[in-house]
Parts: C-alpha cells; structure tokens; sequence
C-alpha cells in the first residue's frame, strides 16, 4: 500500500512539474514582422475585397466578418469608414445579425457618426440585444437621459424582467453606483470543497486593468518566491466595450467553471496554455458543477447556492448565468501575440482587448519570434502549482475607481 501512494504521489508531482511553462522557450512565428506585415496586407486586402461586393442577403456574412476584424484590431482607416458607411445605408434592410455588427462596429470605431443610422435602427428594432447595444450607443452622449430610456424600454418591452438583456439593461441604468457586498466574504468563500478558485477582480470601467489571484483548494493564496501573494495585471474589456450581458461585450462578472487548460490554435492567443472556463448552458451540468449538482435542466438556485448569503441578492454576480442563457461562449483566461501596435496609444496597453475573454500581458521579439514577457506563463505555472485544475473562475468589479487595481487595495480583504 505504502509503494502504489508513493508511486501515485510521484506520478501527480511528475505530471504537474511537466505543465509548467518555461518561459524561454515560448516562441510564435505570429509574432514576428514579417507575419505582422501579411497579417496588415491581408486585412487590407479583405477590406478592398468587401467593399467591391453588393450587400444582399448572400454576401453579409463576409461584411460581418470585416466588421469582427476591424473592430477587434480598433483598425481606422479610410477604406473602413467607407465600408461602414456603405453598410449602414443597407443596414435597415439587413438580418438582425447584420444589424447588431453594423451598430457593434460603430460603437467600436467611430462612436460619434452614423447616427441617423442609429436613430433608424432603434426606432424600429423588436430585438433585444440590438436594442441593448443601441442605448449603450445613446448612454455615452451628453443628452443622454436615463429615465426616459428606462421609461421607453418598459414600454417598448412590457415583459423585460423575464428578458435577461433588458434586467440587467434596466439594472444598470437604475444603479449610478457600484456597491458590491463584502468583498472579504466571497474571497474567503469554499463554493465546492478540495477545488482551484480564480478571482478576477476589475473596475466597473473595464480600460482600466485588474488583477488575478489564485486561492488553492486549502484555501491558501498562491504566493510568489518572496512569500508575496501572487497576482497578474489581466483585462477584462471587449474592443466595443459593450456590457457582459451581451455577446461580444466585456467579460462578464460572476461564475466561470474552471474545467482545465488547452493550447489555443488561434495564432493571435499565441502558443502559451490558456485556463479553460466554461460559462453556464456552454457544458453539461454535471461537468459545470462538479459533478455536485446532477439535475437535467439549469436552476438559478444551483449556482445561487454557490455564493455567500451576502452575495446572493446581488444581480451583477449573476451577470454570467445569463449571459450563458442568451448564448454567450469560448470565453477563457489566455495570453496574445497581437500586434501591440494597434494598441500603443491605449491606457491599458501593453494589455490587449478581445472579444470578452480575460486577456494577460505578453511581449514577442518581432525578429526572433520569441517570448520577452509573459504574465500568462506566470498565471499558468501559479495555478498549475494547485495541482487542482478544477473548480471556479470569479469575476467581479469592485468598485467605479478611475484607475487599474492593485494588489494592496485587495490584501486587506484577504484572510
């Protein structure tokens, strides 16, 4: 008996010694200038391509593929504007797909045109989540009023409490403040015995950076080599900067079930492990929970169960649960080899943004390929060091400050 627990004892020591990363050796062929230069000449050349194509019905999904690119490389130029601008002259004849990219990449990139588009748009839309998208558009003009938008939603919608978009649309107009529940409490919180817990801690203003700490299923932080709690600068913002609720938008806050890590085969992820989150309705129950819930269908109360009792009539924190009900997805912790360029005038950079994952800072070597930095490979190897690859993923904004959080404004909440 005393051999097979010290043979299984050293194979889990061997197999979590192997995922650590070695910094060293990362390298991305995507990182290097060469590849940056194809990837410009390509992304030109798919605008001058789209732009030459007649919108119909039939050739939308290439228009709403440039507006993906674009917006995610916040890519400004004059041939874009011209593609924008050709769209929106179509838009109220489009799909409602179509429509939510048109309004989604005007938001991104030029916020303070095509508003007769706009006007159109919200004047006639049934839809939810493009009604959404168009108030946040109206949210950031000086004229904005929010009891009249709140006052028209009700009406426009008159059952938009059972309509998660419109809830937490509501919500967010009604509350000018962030006032999160004790913070102390769910950073101490079990959620399921014997698992990892990741926290994500933002602003309620994603362009300024938070942060990342790792409790080990003994209910210990993760500490550095100078007994220090160990933490990443990671972001949480969507190049549209739309709210979490809805797709595309900003990582949302609440629960992720950390189910492991992969290697991404997205080049511009990059080659470093990413943790693998799931959000509710993405997995199967069994697997989100754990195997510690076991019904056939998806209950509030389940996830409710999950949280502190001060933190269990606080909407935001259920900001995920709903984003999974209305179909969001593929939102995980990784790295980037995207072209810092794009983002070099940018508050947050060196970090990057994304379409709603958790992003951490990594710098490349355009001539080599190789790794200089990599908070992700630091990230990875503290929760590789758990030798727990299950458990939860929390994110959470702790308050409206107009500045990136640091790791001592959180210390005092920690035990």
């Amino acid at each position: 008996m005393k051999l097979l627990i010290s043979l299984f004892l050293l194979f889990t020591v061997t197999l979590f010694s192997q995922n650590q990363i070695n910094q060293a050796k990362l390298r991305s062929n995507y990182a290097l200038e060469n590849s940056r230069n194809i990837f410009r000449a390509n992304l030109n050349s798919q605008i001058e391509k789209t732009i030459s194509t007649q919108l119909n019905r039939a050739s939308e999904k290439a228009w709403i593929s440039l507006f993906w690119e674009v917006g995610l490389q916040l890519y400004k130029t004059d041939k874009v504007y011209t593609a924008i601008k050709l769209a929106s002259n179509y838009a109220p004849s489009g799909s409602i797909k179509f429509k939510r990219a048109i309004v989604e990449v005007i938001i991104t990139l030029y916020p303070n045109d095509f508003a007769e588009t706009v006007d159109k748009l919200y004047r006639t839309t049934t839809d939810p989540t493009l009604y959404s998208y168009l108030v946040h558009y109206y949210s950031n003009k000086k004229s904005f009023s929010k009891t009249e938008y709140i006052t028209e939603t009700k009406n426009r919608f008159p059952k938009w409490e059972r309509v998660p978009q419109l809830k937490f649309l509501i919500y967010n107009l009604e509350e000018d403040s962030t006032s999160t529940p004790p913070l102390k409490e769910i950073l101490s919180n079990v959620f399921i015995e014997g698992k990892t817990i990741i926290y994500s801690l933002h602003r309620k203003d994603r362009r300024y950076p938070g942060i990342t700490i790792i409790k080990k299923p003994n209910g210990e932080f993760v500490r550095d080599n100078k007994d220090s709690i160990l933490y990443v600068k990671q972001l949480a913002l969507s190049a549209s900067n739309l709210p979490g609720y809805l797709s595309q938008g900003n990582t949302p806050q609440g629960i992720f079930s950390v189910v492991g890590f992969y290697n991404s085969p997205t080049p511009s992820i990059g080659p470093t492990a990413a943790v693998l989150t799931r959000i509710p309705y993405e997995v199967p129950i069994k697997l989100w929970y754990h195997k510690t819930v076991s019904k056939s269908y998806w209950d509030i109360k389940d996830y409710r169960n999950l949280l502190p009792n001060s933190w269990q009539d606080y909407l935001p924190i259920y900001e995920s649960f709903y984003a999974g009900k209305t179909g969001r997805r593929k939102i995980v912790m990784h790295g980037s080899v995207d072209d810092l360029s794009f983002y070099d005038t940018l508050p947050y950079f060196p970090l990057t943004p994304s379409k709603g994952c958790l992003t951490t800072t990594e710098i490349w070597s355009d001539s080599t390929g190789k790794n200089i930095r990599s908070d992700q490979a630091k990230l990875m190897n503290a929760f590789f060091s758990t030798k727990q690859l299950k458990g939860f993923l929390i994110v959470i904004d702790i308050d409206d400050k107009k500045e990136a959080v640091t790791i001592g404004e959180v210390l005092p909440f920690i035990k």
